[in-house]
């Protein structure tokens, strides 16, 4: 995909290719590659799950007063 130069999805975008080519030069195998993929999309679910779980304890604590 194309974004323009310096914008946010350009910049996220080389991030990632700077992150897989550095997999690359180290000569990672394939197994590793995806199980930090899995590893790090587990953390940010379960951390997005927790502040869910939160936000849910609020609304409850907002509806019983």
């Amino acid at each position: 995909m194309d974004y323009k130069p310096y914008s946010v999805e350009w910049t996220r975008r080389r991030y990632l290719a700077e992150a897989i080519q550095q997999y690359f030069d180290t000569d990672a195998p394939a197994d590793v590659i995806l199980g930090d993929i899995v590893d790090v999309l587990g953390q940010n679910a379960a951390e997005h799950q927790s502040r869910a779980e939160k936000f849910k304890e609020v609304l409850n604590g907002l509806k019983s007063v």
